[in-house]
């Protein structure tokens, strides 16, 4: 349920920035500064759930022990218990989209409404406005570049200019953009407030900037009261009359001007971000974190095998791992291999499109199960593998003093040291080897003995100081590891004096994975002098191993000339 864990984080964020600014802001007179303190908190609030601090999190040693109950049963049945939670699940989510596809009807509705009135004749006004008389109306609103006005209306003259301040500062995009956040948060309530908020703070910047136009504010506060009975229109409109703001309107038009000071209230709104950054990281166990501005390497070391405490249980050790990867029907599985009671059994996790995960084991699986693994997700178990069984020791000698089947089990005394004068010293025989031209053969120095000569050793490979740099130095990007992404990276680089320039990546796997790989060669400051000069590649791979897997270090393979680098996900 990660898609409505990320929605309630989000609108949580939203309540807070706009319970600051209810508490904080709203009496200020700095319009402008409101405006753009309600439009970033919108963008914000969503923003900060997919960010993370990784250097906050604290670091997690793996074991290698898997339990699994002695008696072949699992303690919980995955598949009962999952049912409940996907089946609310599902009705959250039809819910959720019932909700949002109304109110984009509404949206749509409404627009089209308005699309109607523009067909109308239509007078230029200052040759970029378009202002549309309705006849027989006594309404006035604006939307975008359209100014409608009703042919009853009064004093046009200061109607005009006040809705000429809305279509200026863009006031009819906010609206619209409020309309867009408000059909995916439609569950929230503050929502709606907010939106109110913000309409009410257009109405104050076209009531500031109309006013200083005017004698005085005293004069147009008597305007809008004696004009306040007009219609209203659209609500993706800025209506000028507006009864239920005209309160509002008339004390904030004649309140005291904020001063300058005030405006470091609005500095307010770095701390509460950095605050709900931290909290994003520490507080909220989440998958959709996929931006990490302070990442820290997590050091794995390997633990200890533990012991189990209960007679019930016994101690799986992992035998193979695969990458995480999808099945032929688009699914994405993590399998993985134990060793138990001498036998291999095999499991795997299978990820619904909605993000829920199954556990399935091979031998605890019913052949409904196994069928409905290949029809439904495409997996099929791997073939067991059962290892063979070391011979035993022998066994240990008896100890000194005991009896074994009545036999007093002593020790033999040591056979007595040879006399000296009787053993015969072997003559000294000192080997002469002559020195052979290059090329011809060596001959024996008797038939039945051979004087072959050891082969060389194989020649160093010239890349691997290189090799060695990039095992030690690479580090596995922690957005590609969070996202199981794996593969191969091909760098190509020109070796001049022995010396590395013009690196280049030529097979791509993942954009940070290939950056982070060409860094390290980049990096690299030795030389390599046995190579000659020109064009050489070298391959790194990169693999995933989960916090159950016995510890892996990055090491080199020689067989396959690359570099593996491997990560640990949870």
């Amino acid at each position: 349920m990660n898609w409505l864990h990320y929605l309630l984080e989000a609108n949580l964020y939203l309540c807070i920035f706009y319970a600051v600014y209810c508490l904080f802001l709203n009496r200020e007179t700095h319009y402008t500064l409101n405006r753009v303190y309600l439009l970033l908190s919108c963008i914000i609030s969503f923003v900060l759930p997919v960010v993370q601090i990784g250097w906050l999190k604290a670091l997690e040693s793996p074991t290698t022990t898997f339990i699994i109950p002695s008696n072949g049963k699992q303690a919980i049945d995955h598949k009962l218990a999952a049912q409940p939670a996907s089946s609310l699940q599902e009705l959250l989510l039809y819910a959720y989209i019932l909700g949002a596809i109304v109110l984009t009807t509404v949206l749509l509705v409404r627009l089209y409404q308005l699309a109607k009135l523009t067909k109308a004749t239509k007078t230029l006004v200052h040759d970029k406005y378009k202002l549309i008389s309705i006849e027989g109306s006594n309404t006035a609103f604006s939307f975008f570049n359209y100014l409608f006005i009703g042919t009853k209306t009064q004093a046009n003259n200061i109607i005009i200019r006040h809705e000429l301040v809305h279509i200026r500062q863009k006031h009819s995009a906010d609206i619209v953009f409020l309309e867009l956040i408000k059909i995916l948060n439609w569950f929230n309530p503050l929502i709606y407030l907010l939106q109110i908020s913000l309409k009410t703070i257009h109405e104050y910047i076209a009531d500031e900037q109309t006013a200083a136009q005017e004698s005085d504010a005293l004069s147009y506060s008597s305007f809008l009261v004696n004009n306040a009975y007009g219609l209203n229109g659209s609500s993706l409109a800025h209506s000028f009359f507006n009864y239920n703001l005209l309160k509002k309107r008339i004390i904030m038009l004649n309140q005291k001007r904020s001063g300058k000071l005030a405006r470091l209230k609005y500095l307010v709104a770095v701390p509460i971000s950095a605050g709900l950054l931290c909290a994003s990281t520490l507080v909220f166990s989440k998958s959709y974190g996929f931006i990490d501005l302070m990442p820290k390497q997590q050091i794995v070391t390997p633990s200890a095998n533990a012991q189990t405490s209960s007679a019930d249980t016994i101690k799986a050790d992992p035998i193979r791992i695969k990458k995480e990867d999808r099945t032929s029907k688009g699914y994405q599985y993590e399998e993985t291999g134990y060793l138990v009671n001498n036998k291999t059994d095999y499991r795997v996790i299978i990820t619904e499109k909605n993000g829920e995960q199954k556990e399935y084991f091979k031998s605890k699986s019913t052949p409904e199960e196994l069928a409905t693994l290949k029809s439904k997700y495409g997996y099929t178990f791997p073939k067991m593998m059962i290892y063979p069984k070391l011979p035993p020791p022998p066994p240990a000698p008896p100890a000194p003093g005991k009896k074994t089947k009545g036999i007093d089990a002593k020790v033999p005394p040591p056979p007595p040291p040879p006399n000296p004068e009787k053993v015969k010293k072997a003559p000294k025989v000192v080997k002469v080897q002559e020195a052979i031209p290059v090329g011809e053969p060596i001959a024996p120095a008797h038939p039945s003995a051979s004087a072959k000569l050891p082969p060389p050793p194989p020649p160093a490979d010239p890349m691997d100081p290189l090799y060695k740099y990039i095992a030690k130095h690479v580090r596995y990007p922690a957005a590609a590891r969070n996202n199981r992404i794996t593969g191969q990276v091909t760098v190509g680089f020109k070796l001049s004096n022995g010396k590395i320039n013009g690196v280049k990546v030529l097979k791509s796997a993942d954009p940070q994975i290939d950056k982070e790989v060409a860094r390290v060669v980049s990096d690299f400051d030795g030389k390599l002098a046995s190579l000659n000069q020109g064009d050489y590649t070298v391959t790194v791979a990169l693999e995933l191993a989960t916090s159950n897997d016995k510890f892996i270090s990055n090491n080199i393979d020689k067989e396959k000339s690359q570099v593996v680098v491997v990560g640990y996900v949870d």
